[in-house]
């Protein structure tokens, strides 16, 4: 029974170290999202057509849900291994 439980608690290591790196990689999107809709909405005030797609505006609410639900999975990582 200890190897197992040795086991899953490596293999939830892994898990939240996975999860670590999706953080960061989130937080390095969101950060050049949001430095590129500030460059864009700039611009928009200089071009007579809209440059900031609805797209990317979307992409960023996307981003914040997937953020969301990765610190969820962080959390209940956390706990699992906290019950063991």
């Amino acid at each position: 029974m200890t190897d197992s439980l040795g086991e899953v608690r490596h293999a939830l290591a892994g898990v939240a170290e996975q999860i670590g790196s999706a953080q960061q990689h989130a937080g390095l999107a969101r950060a050049r999202i949001a430095d590129a809709v500030a460059v864009l909405t700039e611009l928009d005030g200089q071009h007579s057509e809209k440059l900031l797609p609805d797209e990317l505006r979307r992409a960023a609410d996307e981003l914040e849900r997937g953020i969301t639900l990765v610190s969820g999975c962080a959390t209940a990582i956390a706990d699992i291994d906290a019950r063991l």
